[in-house]
């Protein structure tokens, strides 16, 4: 008895429903960063942003001139100056660029309230890429269709700057994969898919369209699949047994078969507070106690959302509709009206003289334009009470904060500075100093180095190295005796030499936190002696013998404790 065959396994069909009623729009920036960059270039000529990417300066961010002179994206420094000799360039900042998408995407805003990030951040050469989608179910019809949405889009970032426009492929589908594809792969930069016609429109793409990763859309090539339609003829089992469950999963999402969800950008909160007056207020101490009125308004807003105010921002609004403007920032996030009340007096008993309120200011408006979370720091855990209340609570850094504040309001930003480490061997270069309202950074260039060891250090340095006598038992050796300041010191230990080459990419032995530069670039050859009273000293001696000069000068750069 025979058994009769079985019947053939059904094809899956390559095109069934997809899902409808959504409308997305995809926005594909590809030359954002440079187009959006603070470099002044000529935008009709090539130019290119640059940046460390995988040990070597490439090409991270372009202008459309200079794709079309032949530059691409992850090409290297040198073989791009060899294509194009004349190729502008300026260093990539790609927090900014990230920064100015997020307020492209609050601008977008006046389109739909549902703006989301674009799935794929990056290439597959590792490097930033920029796009926004857009949710415009049940919106087009405000702006007159779907296409003129489009179009309306696009004049506006065309003027973007009065010099150069933001380039921008765009297309609207019933999916976030198809949109997705359909403007980074479709043949002209805007692209409108009819509802319910996704699959038919990212059938001839290629693979690269479902938003694949790179080992993916190799393998793809490998296997000769160079469109989608090629792909979907095999069975979901299959491409999964091949490729994994999410280059299945992207190409139902693009065909519109897979639901997939936005994710939006959400502003971020706006902390105001505003007060209308019956009539106009001329006198400076009745604006400072509405001022302090705003400030406790503000604060309770900033500590509901544990967040600290570094700038403030308040408009005195006259009855002439003339604003008066006054900012304050911060050294560190504060959410203490107290505190905030008494900058604004300080600076408000300086305008004294010179302020005109006009016939009376008849609004106040207090806002918070720069905000940052709030650390909470740890309490005694009831310790002070337990040693009799010897202990204080105290928050050193909040109180460092306020008296940075108070200094700046009085002295001026410019002149209130703090040291921060930078990393030289140069000691008169081992430290900067910055305003105190500049925000502390851990970037490379500000981190101690490593390999010197601070205990070798002194802990208090000249401003200017200090000439000395110095007898030395051997003209490369260490010191014996010398006179500094005309005291003679007898040496008892030394320690070294410490030797420290002049940095040759900066052409300058150094400068000094003084600001006066040392045009020296002989070698220094450090030394940490003490004589026999038991104090230590750090100097130098400054040139190698019959090497640099032949008669090396001796200086004294330091004093430990």
């Amino acid at each position: 008895m025979t058994s009769a065959p079985l019947p053939p396994k059904p094809q899956e069909p390559l095109l069934t429903p997809s899902l409808t009623g959504r409308r997305i729009v995809a926005l594909w920036f590809p030359h954002w960063a440079a187009e959006t960059s603070r470099a002044d270039y000529d935008a009709t000529q090539p130019f290119a942003l640059i940046d460390m990417h995988k040990n070597a300066q490439r090409l991270v961010g372009l202008n459309e001139a200079a794709g079309i002179a032949g530059l691409y994206p992850a090409m290297t420094l040198p073989d791009a100056r060899a294509l194009v000799p004349d190729v502008q360039t300026a260093m990539a900042d790609p927090q900014d660029a990230a920064a100015r998408l997020q307020k492209c995407a609050y601008w977008l805003q006046r389109y739909t309230p549902w703006i989301g990030e674009d799935t794929m951040p990056q290439t597959a050469d590792g490097l930033n890429d920029y796009g926004l989608l857009l949710d415009i179910s049940g919106c087009a019809h405000l702006f007159g269709g779907e296409r003129a949405l489009l179009e309306d889009i696009a004049t506006r970032l065309a003027a973007y700057r009065d010099d150069r426009a933001v380039t921008m492929r765009a297309a609207i589908a019933g999916s976030i994969g198809a949109a997705w594809g359909l403007a980074r792969f479709a043949a002209t930069d805007l692209s409108i898919v009819p509802e319910g016609q996704d699959a038919e429109a990212v059938l001839p793409l290629p693979p690269a369209a479902l938003r694949l990763n790179p080992q993916h859309i190799d393998l793809c090539q490998r296997l000769g699949l160079d469109t989608i339609a090629e792909l979907a003829r095999f069975p979901r089992a299959d491409l999964t047994r091949r490729f994994g469950p999410e280059p299945v999963l992207r190409l139902e999402q693009a065909l519109g078969q897979a639901g997939e969800s936005l994710n939006p950008y959400l502003p971020p909160p706006q902390f105001l507070a505003r007060k209308n007056l019956p009539q106009g207020v001329t006198q400076i101490e009745a604006l400072t106690a509405l001022i302090g009125e705003l400030c406790e308004m503000l604060v309770a807003q900033l500590q509901a959302e544990g967040q600290g105010a570094q700038r403030l921002d308040v408009a005195l609004t006259r009855s002439d509709n003339l604003v008066l403007a006054l900012a304050v920032p911060l050294a560190h996030p504060s959410a203490d009206a107290a505190h905030m009340l008494r900058l604004f007096e300080e600076r408000l008993t300086r305008l004294s003289g010179g302020f005109d309120a006009g016939f009376g200011i008849e609004s106040l408006q207090l806002v918070a334009s720069k905000t940052t979370a709030m650390t909470m720091p740890q309490e005694n855990i009831g310790l002070s009470n337990r040693l009799g209340g010897r202990l204080r609570k105290s928050t050193p850094i909040a109180a460092l904060g306020g008296l940075y504040d108070r200094l700046v309001s009085r002295l001026g930003a410019h002149v209130v500075v703090r040291p921060v480490p930078h990393a030289s061997y140069i000691p008169e270069r081992a430290v900067r100093f910055v305003s105190v309202l500049q925000a502390q950074d851990t970037a490379s260039d500000e981190l101690v180095n490593p390999l010197v060891d601070a205990a070798a250090r002194p802990l208090f340095m000249l401003c200017a190295p200090e000439p000395i006598e110095v007898i030395a038992e051997i003209p490369e050796g260490a010191p014996y005796r010398f006179r500094w300041r005309r005291v003679l010191h007898e040496v008892t230990t030394a320690y070294g030499p410490e030797r420290i080459s002049p940095e040759w990419w900066g052409g300058l032995m150094g400068e000094s936190h003084t600001g006066a530069q040392n045009h020296n670039r002989k070698t220094r050859d450090y030394y940490r002696v003490e004589d026999m009273q038991g104090h230590r000293f750090w100097l130098y001696r400054d040139g190698l013998y019959e090497r640099e000069t032949g008669n090396p000068r001796w200086f004294m750069h330091g004093v430990f404790p």
